[in-house]
């Protein structure tokens, strides 16, 4: 039991050189990163165009909103589009707007953009993010409207 339990925690905690390419990364985390790059373009595009209907379908809720120390959450997409410009504020909008796709960085949790404004990741649907799915939807899993700008 200990020898799995070692195995699993060593996957989990799988390190990955910030040097690699980015498709790298998220193929040794993930075991793809077409979809996660897909995603994010699909995410940057919709945040261009202020298309806050095709952003709030990006949304994994209940969305964890951090503005500085305080923690919000947005329960819905009719929620969220009523509070887009509170979550998606400037800060967060250039975050996007500006982020490369080779300069993104990401880990066992997800992947994030900026310094933190979003992070995405594979989500089940009705599950916890944590529990092992066949097939995992991509969304944004943390807004951070303070993260440091760039």
């Amino acid at each position: 039991m200990a020898i799995v339990a070692a195995l699993v925690l060593g996957l989990l905690c799988r390190t990955v050189s910030a040097d690699e390419p980015i498709e790298q990364r998220m193929d040794a985390l993930f075991g793809e990163h077409e979809r996660y790059l897909a995603f994010f373009q699909e995410l940057k595009g919709a945040v261009i165009r202020d298309d806050r209907k095709a952003v709030a379908g990006l949304i994994h809720y209940p969305l964890d909103v951090f503005a500085g120390g305080r923690r919000t959450v947005v329960r819905t997409p009719a929620e969220f589009r009523k509070r887009y410009h509170e979550v998606f504020n400037e800060n967060v909008i250039r975050a996007v707007t500006t982020q490369e796709p080779n300069a993104l960085f990401a880990n066992w949790q997800g992947v994030m953009l900026g310094n933190g404004q979003i992070w995405f990741s594979g989500v089940c649907a009705g599950k916890d993010r944590a529990e092992p799915c066949a097939d995992k939807a991509i969304k944004v899993i943390t807004v951070n409207t303070k993260a440091p700008g760039r």
